[in-house]
């Protein structure tokens, strides 16, 4: 069977066992990841469609289990999450990660969010790649092994969940893993850029002395160092109550090894032709 057609399958027990199990879903917690959660899913591909925006804000408002909670505050948090994705993708991105994450420590509540958002997902018949990856994110925030929900991204048994780039590629070429892609994320914005160098002389520096280096406010020098972090770039050291970041000199080696492989990763080029079967030379063309 399908991957999607065992998710559309489960998505109505999935929300069977959130209504069954919702006068223990009342926590602050709960209701600030799930809200995050909707938002990512309503973002997944990047960009903010006003259409998808307000179908899933209807769909918030009229979930079961999020009914227990008042409407106009959720929408209200809808929004603020949406803003920040629609100001900043990556660190709205990581901001909504961070409010899923508060979720882990009850294990329940959790799995509530991740079904939170595979319900919302799959409402309108489509759970596509980029819904099923901010999902796929949000278990690993949660500490939740995707394959528990089915979303192991190779678990896919039909072309139609394979990204598009893996359908046109070459046979034989090699893809990039979701370490690499990350990795490229995060050194895609110029400010992270000019934030890492910093780092790069082997310095270990505090989100304070990070800022001032870099001219940036404290919150936004914590967010993109958050990205940086995930991203395999920086880790982070804690020194009594100070964090200190440092470079990852051992896994950006390991994701450098990786995006080698990849950019040289053996392709047959799309302008080698069999002459016996590619019917050239045209017919009439002189040669011979």
């Amino acid at each position: 069977m399908a991957l999607w057609d065992r998710l559309k399958d489960s998505v109505q027990s999935m929300q069977a066992q959130l209504t069954a199990k919702k006068s223990h879903l009342k926590s602050g917690a709960f209701r600030d990841a799930s809200i995050a959660m909707c938002a990512l899913v309503a973002a997944a591909d990047g960009r903010i469609d006003p259409s998808e925006r307000e179908r899933v804000a209807q769909l918030i408002a009229t979930n079961d289990v999020l009914q227990t909670f008042p409407s106009d505050d959720l929408h209200r948090r809808f929004e603020e999450n949406l803003d920040k994705l629609t100001v900043d993708f990556d660190l709205g991105k990581v901001s909504a990660i961070q409010e899923i994450s508060k979720a882990k420590k009850k294990p329940a509540e959790a799995r509530a969010v991740v079904q939170i958002g595979i319900v919302i997902g799959g409402a309108d018949g489509h759970f596509d790649d980029s819904e099923r990856a901010v999902v796929r994110e949000a278990c690993f925030a949660l500490d939740i092994p995707p394959a528990e929900f089915d979303l192991d991204p190779h678990a896919a048994d039909d072309q139609s969940f394979r990204p598009a780039v893996e359908q046109e590629t070459h046979p034989g070429a090699a893809l990039p893993g979701d370490e690499l892609q990350v990795f490229l994320k995060a050194l895609a914005s110029g400010t992270r850029q000019k934030l890492f160098s910093h780092f790069a002389g082997g310095e270990e520096l505090t989100v304070g002395e990070a800022a001032e280096r870099a001219g940036l406010g404290a919150s936004t020098t914590s967010e993109h160092l958050a990205v940086l972090r995930r991203g395999g770039l920086l880790q982070s050291v804690r020194t009594g109550k100070l964090v200190r970041y440092r470079a990852d000199q051992e896994n950006i080696t390991e994701l450098l090894g990786q995006l080698h492989s990849y950019l040289l990763a053996p392709s047959t080029p799309q302008d080698t032709l069999d002459p016996v079967t590619s019917g050239w030379p045209p017919e009439g063309s002189g040669t011979g």
